[in-house]
């Protein structure tokens, strides 16, 4: 049974067992504050608060981001490059993520405390993670007054340069936890590696490795990368860092965007497929040709599309329209932009949430249900193929040592093998081996083809497509490389599409709160000049 169903389970039993025993209660001790929570609930509660606060769906930082990226488009701000401090994602994942880091600092305390050494370790591990997340898209926050279970009211922020070395130091504190004899280790309430500690040692090191070639442009960092590499003890095949959601309505335990996509009887839609990376997918794209004449086979896992030959007319007007496919331009002005297309529009599918996988039949995707769509996707925060990017990257930029175009061509193949194991879960046909072939094969001719620069740029458009589902990933790729090339309204060629402010180079910070609330913040970021300290 799916561990978020477990958990769930446990809470509600755990409530119902607190209501029984009520007339035991001392008086004096408040219940809704307890002083003690077990190591499980802290472990699971911030594991479910990280995630859901970086992946995609609401309030997850990717929801905007993948505005950014342009793998979807939203009737929101984020259409115009005006994400503000007041926006749902940013200031509920800013407390969000807060609220993981204090669970996780009373959890290692108290892990250390009992000699549990092992959840001490994944604590500090996942407190790493959080915090490079929050560095990539805020810069300066609270940290090292905020990095112990005491509560100081008004923490000062520390510089993101500052900030980084210590998450190193912190995932090898967590590594050499891992290793220690431990009273209690992790199970079913750790909701990543059901307790699998090689793969949670992988997973620190694999970390470690995305970090230094996040901040590779400001620092040297090839000896730790090559030593890293020449230990052998990196993320292998299976060991993907990535949550399971559930496949329940009562309570609703589903990916995120799938309860904000799917679970729609009327309006509202949140995410709309981008035409742009539309067209790269078919390899039919004239704003960005770089994989033109190569159609990408995960089409039908990434989208669904509503409209078919027995179902073909949408609801209005529409903007866009390639086939059945329905979507809305980036920064559009058009007279069709907001026309209700929620019965119409191609949606996010079976690998990005759970959704349909697309049979080429159409169906309004409204409130649908079942083995076609349960919305059990997980949220992929670093996948294998992910980390087999990353090491392209660096030995493409001569940071590490190996074979860049072995890298690439592994690195693409574990995507389509990710591919495949949603298909499985979602009783979804396989792409065929042939299918594979053919077009890495493809992209390699264009790979052999390229200077080295467009050798960067093929690699990172492939991961950008391999990572469909975790934009904030792909966010932080194209600040660090620019590359894959973004889509620019303003060159379009479309009259009525535009956008007059800059790419934001980092988030602000939420207001009202935090700036309001805090006299040691600093000022609001202007978020198309303030870049994070690894930007050149």
């Amino acid at each position: 049974m799916n561990r978020i169903n477990n958990y769930i389970k446990y809470a509600v039993l755990t409530v119902a067992m607190l209501l029984l025993n009520a007339c035991n209660l001392d008086i004096n001790t408040d219940p809704n504050n307890p002083s003690a929570v077990s190591t499980a609930q802290l472990l699971t509660n911030a594991q479910l608060d990280i995630v859901n606060s970086i992946g995609s769906g609401p309030p997850g930082l990717s929801n905007p981001a993948g505005v950014f990226v342009h793998q979807v488009t939203q009737r929101s701000t984020n259409d115009q490059y005006a994400i503000t401090g007041q926006d749902f994602a940013g200031t509920q994942a800013w407390a969000n993520l807060y609220r993981a880091i204090q669970n996780l600092n009373v959890l290692s305390d108290q892990a250390t405390a009992n000699q549990q050494f092992t959840y001490a370790g994944v604590a500090q591990i996942m407190k790493a993670l959080a915090f490079s997340y929050m560095v990539d898209v805020w810069g300066d926050v609270p940290f090292t007054e905020a990095s112990t279970a005491a509560k100081i009211q008004f923490p000062k922020f520390d510089k993101g340069q500052d900030i980084y070395p210590q998450l190193f130091t912190l995932i090898d504190e967590g590594i050499a936890n891992l290793a220690k004899a431990s009273a209690l280790s992790p199970r079913t309430d750790d909701l990543i590696y059901a307790g699998n500690l090689v793969r949670w040692r992988q997973f620190a090191k694999s970390l470690k490795l995305k970090l230094y070639n996040q901040v590779r442009l400001v620092q040297n960092v090839s000896a730790p990368v090559n030593a890293l590499i020449a230990e052998d003890d990196l993320m292998k095949p299976g060991g993907n860092f990535s949550l399971n959601y559930g496949t329940s309505s009562a309570p609703d335990n589903r990916h995120p965007a799938f309860r904000e996509d799917y679970n729609i009887t009327t309006t509202g839609r949140d995410n709309y497929i981008s035409p742009y990376f539309h067209e790269i997918l078919l390899g039919t794209s004239m704003l960005n040709p770089i994989l033109t004449g190569i159609q990408d086979p995960r089409i039908p896992y990434y989208y669904f599309n509503q409209l078919s030959a027995a179902r073909p007319n949408a609801q209005n007007a529409v903007e866009y329209r390639n086939g059945n496919f329905v979507s809305i331009y980036f920064s559009s002005q058009g007279p069709n932009q907001g026309f209700d297309q929620s019965s119409s529009i191609a949606i996010i599918g079976l690998y990005y949430c759970g959704g349909r996988f697309d049979d080429g039949n159409g169906v309004s995707a409204a409130g649908v249900s079942g083995a076609s769509a349960r919305g059990d996707g997980p949220q992929r925060i670093l996948p294998y193929h992910s980390h087999l990017f990353t090491r392209a990257e660096l030995a493409q930029t001569g940071v590490s040592t190996g074979n860049a175009k072995q890298l690439f061509s592994d690195a693409i193949n574990a995507a389509f093998a990710e591919v495949n194991a949603a298909a499985a879960r979602g009783g979804a046909p396989a792409i065929t081996a042939a299918a594979i072939k053919e077009y890495v094969d493809a992209v390699l001719v264009k790979y052999d083809a390229a200077n080295d620069s467009g050798k960067l740029e093929l690699i990172m458009t492939e991961k950008w497509i391999s990572n469909f589902g975790f934009a904030l990933e792909s966010y932080n790729d194209i600040r660090r490389t620019g590359f894959p090339k973004i889509y620019d309204p303003n060159t379009d060629g479309i009259a009525f599409t535009n956008v007059n402010r800059g790419y934001p180079q980092s988030y602000p910070y939420p207001t009202p709160g935090e700036l309001q609330l805090n006299p040691n913040a600093p000022a609001q970021r202007v978020v198309a000049n303030d870049k994070v300290f690894w930007q050149k």
